[in-house]
């Protein structure tokens, strides 16, 4: 079994037709596993992400048994920074999963296992895995309880009891009436009475998404839907809004996503996703938002019965509500699956490996800056040095780590940092700046002066290095070489030698002297 990595779009889309054909041939697989749909989640998403491939066999031409998709994070804790591993389709799918040919799971589940212990991560976050027990126990088996913790996350909500991990989802005969006929009779007439209110009214109508007015019903869909979760989801829905955006965009694009619009005139009532996925013949309800003061006909019924007689007309098999037991779901004569929540983690919190991940090197600094900024200093520090275990030649880290230390009182080693890093990047006259000041600090006031020079001939037009290089001179009673220093960049002036094309800045920097 040979496992491959894949962590470009154009590597990802030369799957394509190999992915198609073991998500064909799974029954496992699902719509949040599809190639279309991870195509286009995969182009928004920032951060690494990266696919694991499996070929039947270690030869480089063998095909393509089973694919697992994640993406990498990087957090911070009191004690280290660590990597996270998240399932790619995290945080927009209800569902992840592995996708794999029925007959290959013995060999392709513990081939994964074993490539990702050779990873750098201190969780695996199996979020919403939608994964049969045998498959299940495949992977968990490679993670055994001496290195690793399994535990087994609730999705129960303490707001409103409603079990997230339950996924609610209705067969769906080849015949309208058929599917009508295995309701209860109270919802049968119900769903009768309202279509035929609704289709024989002048005032009531239903319209589908088109190129046209996507961009108008997504905006209905996820104004209502914002309404009705900023009390509960507070700042959170903004972000959410965003990424279902995006996410639902990309859907249309792809002809992946259903969006039927309930109007009462010229007035939108309610609006409803539902995602497309024609190779398994499933309708997937994905988000509804609807007008909390509308006074009608309950417009979450009418949608989905619409949604849902428009299915079977054309094809489909299943109707899945997606996660979460809310009372309304089971009206429509629905099973229920159950999905995964794991997070296998290793026992001391620490990386596989002792370090990060490089590819997580700048969503790292980002956050170590974010520390530093907030003056969590030791945190920071931390942070910068893990970056600079597994990338020595980090400018931005170093610099950054220079700075910190020197805050913190501890110069001799700033010293250290800004003097390699003047090695690195000698035309940067920060770096130069950042030396002359912390060789200032432990009184080495020639070296101070010699790095203040420096700053003058990169950056003649602040005053810092002017008045360091001065009071370096005046600390080594050599003051009679600063006007040699400043003649050098008035010679500069009067030949027109502007390297840095700041004429009017040095002028600035003479008249400071």
């Amino acid at each position: 079994m040979r496992v491959e990595v894949i962590e470009t779009m154009p590597s990802f889309e030369r799957l394509e037709r190999d992915w198609n054909a073991v998500y064909d041939a799974d029954p496992d697989a699902q719509l949040f596993l599809s190639f279309r749909w991870l195509a286009g989640w995969l182009e928004w998403i920032s951060g690494p992400w990266f696919v694991l491939a499996a070929r039947a066999s270690e030869a480089s031409e063998a095909p393509y048994v089973a694919f697992l998709p994640l993406r990498l994070s990087v957090k911070a804790s009191d004690t280290s920074f660590h990597n996270e591993l998240n399932m790619a389709g995290n945080f927009a799918a209800d569902y992840t999963g592995i996708l794999c040919r029925p007959g290959f799971e013995h060999l392709a589940i513990p081939a994964f296992a074993r490539h990702l212990k050779q990873m750098r991560w201190a969780r695996l976050n199996l979020e919403n895995a939608r994964i049969s027990d045998a498959r299940y126990r495949l992977l968990a088996a490679h993670f055994p309880k001496a290195s690793f913790q399994i535990d087994q996350i609730s999705r129960i909500s303490k707001v409103d009891g409603i079990d997230n991990a339950l996924c609610p989802f209705a067969a769906l005969p080849p015949d309208w009436n058929a599917y009508l006929d295995s309701l209860s009779a109270n919802t049968r007439q119900k769903i009768r009475r309202l279509m035929k209110q609704i289709e024989g009214s002048d005032e009531y109508r239903i319209t589908l998404a088109t190129p046209e007015t996507i961009e108008r019903d997504l905006d209905t869909l996820l104004r209502f839907w914002e309404v009705k979760w900023t009390p509960r989801k507070g700042d959170l829905v903004k972000s959410l809004v965003r990424s279902n955006r995006a996410m639902l965009t990309r859907s249309f694009r792809s002809d992946l996503l259903y969006l039927p619009t309930f109007w009462k005139g010229d007035q939108p009532v309610a609006a409803l996703a539902t995602l497309i996925d024609r190779r398994k013949g499933s309708f997937l309800f994905y988000m509804t938002g609807r007008d909390e003061t509308f006074d009608g006909p309950s417009p979450g019924l009418v949608l989905h019965a619409h949604s849902i007689r428009y299915a079977i007309e054309n094809g489909f098999t299943e109707y899945d509500f997606l996660r979460g037991n809310e009372t309304y779901k089971y009206s429509f004569g629905v099973k229920e699956r159950r999905i995964r929540c794991v997070v296998i983690g290793t026992r001391n919190g620490r990386n596989l490996g002792g370090k990060l991940d490089r590819r997580t090197v700048p969503a790292a600094l980002k956050e170590a800056t974010e520390l530093h900024q907030a003056r969590k200093l030791p945190q920071a520090e931390r942070g910068y040095r893990q970056i600079l275990e597994v990338e020595p030649d980090n400018v931005d880290a170093m610099h950054r780590l220079g700075q910190l230390l020197t805050t913190s009182g501890n110069h001799a080693a700033a010293r250290r940092l800004f003097k390699t890093l003047t090695g690195m990047r000698p035309e940067a006259y920060k770096a130069w700046l950042c030396l002359a000041q912390s060789c200032e600090a432990l009184a080495q006031h020639l070296d101070a002066a010699r790095a203040y020079r420096e700053v003058i001939k990169l950056q003649p037009d602040i005053a810092d290095g002017f008045s360091g290089l001065g009071r370096m001179l005046h600390k080594l009673d050599r003051i009679e070489e600063f006007d040699a220093a400043m003649d050098l960049v008035l010679d500069d002036e009067r030949h027109g030698a502007d390297r840095n094309g700041r004429s009017a800045g040095r002028r600035t920097a003479g008249a400071v002297h």
